[in-house]
């Protein structure tokens, strides 16, 4: 059994911050204003918290980092919504039932003790982290450096850091939580990322759930993604709610995705909401027919987003009367069907350096 251990106050209050905002008990209060382009700058802001040279590191070597403490004997538990990114030539959710299909898990020993304190750098030669003879590694965890890197996601010769990753596993009874914490920088590091992650429930009913935050400059974005996911049924539920103080914006995506006899469809209820306008996108994507979602804003009926699976086109945006949106206008709810549709992106990126850690 894996479960949830509490996180430290930081990732807490972004938490509870993110519930409050997103789930009022008196219900969603909406702006008076809609500023479509001012909107989408919020929600691009929000988008770049991943965007600094450390964070974009990290981003880009989290299978470099969880091979290289499979390699020390470590292993790995890879969950669904990380798998999910590794053949998208079949789209996520057909993958996902092959993963709850399939009795084959690979579990490892969390950070293997040989690996315990030690820093990791980039060997050149070989092609792959290898463990160093440099300080500063927590006592609990392991450390590694973090390089510029090219197109292919590999760190550019000669090595030039941009910061580092500490990841660190503490175990509780049957409680195992990863927390990873990300610095840009090396003679003044400042924190970019934090965030903690466990797997809870059974192989065929797992809980996956993150917690913590990303910074870039002065955008902060605090976010709870938890995904549960139901062999049973064949289906998973995404639930992702996000905050970015810095521009009073919040957000939440529920999705849930069925994928019974290989028919993929996605119900989705989610909207974004700064002081510049409220966005809700409502319905359901059938991915062997044409489908339409409903967008309200501030509280009202605006357009509907058709979504044919077939086409080579983007969705299309279309107002009240069928008559194609203002440049500004669909600008907007491109960029925040983007920020939506990318939400198993993000699971990816954020759980494949700590596969390792959550296996117990």
């Amino acid at each position: 059994m894996r479960s949830f251990r509490a996180l430290r106050s930081v990732t807490v209050v972004a938490a509870a911050a993110i519930l409050t905002t997103a789930c009022g008990s008196d219900g969603p209060t909406y702006p008076t204003v809609f500023e479509p382009g001012v909107l989408a700058s919020d929600v691009q802001a929000a988008g770049s918290a991943l965007g600094s040279p450390a964070a974009q590191s990290f981003v880009a070597s989290g299978y470099a980092i969880d091979d290289a403490l499979f390699n020390m004997d470590g292993g790995a538990f890879l969950t669904a919504p990380a798998l999910m990114l590794e053949d998208e030539s079949t789209g996520p959710a057909r993958v996902a039932a092959r993963i709850l299909r399939s009795a084959e898990v690979r579990t490892a020993d969390a950070i293997p003790a040989a690996a315990l304190g030690r820093t990791f750098v980039w060997d050149t030669n070989l092609g792959q982290y290898a463990v160093s003879q440099l300080p500063g590694a927590p006592a609990n965890g392991v450390r590694f450096q973090l390089y510029l890197m090219d197109e292919f996601e590999s760190p550019i010769v000669p090595l030039v850091q941009t910061g580092y990753a500490d990841l660190t596993r503490t175990v509780t009874n049957t409680r195992a939580t990863a927390r990873v914490q990300v610095y840009a920088g090396t003679v003044s590091p400042v924190k970019v990322i934090d965030y903690s992650a466990t797997i809870s429930g059974s192989v065929t009913n797992p809980t996956v759930s993150v917690i913590g935050f990303a910074k870039n400059a002065a955008d902060s974005l605090g976010f709870v993604l938890t995904t549960t996911i139901s062999a049973a049924s064949e289906s998973i539920v995404v639930d992702w709610r996000t905050a970015l103080p810095s521009r009073g914006l919040s957000s939440r995506l529920v999705q849930t995705l069925s994928f019974a006899d290989e028919d993929f469809a996605f119900s989705i209820n989610s909207f974004v909401q700064s002081a510049s306008g409220r966005v809700d996108l409502i319905g359901t994507i059938n991915m062997s027919q044409i489908s339409t979602l409903q967008v309200r804003v501030n509280g009202r009926q605006f357009a509907t987003l058709r979504f044919d699976p077939n086409a080579q086109t983007p969705p299309t945006f279309l107002n009240s009367a069928g008559q194609p949106l203002s440049a500004a206008e669909e600008a907007a709810l491109e960029q925040i069907f983007e920020w939506f549709s990318e939400s198993f992106e993000v699971y990816g990126v954020l759980l494949s350096p700590v596969s390792v850690l959550l296996d117990d």
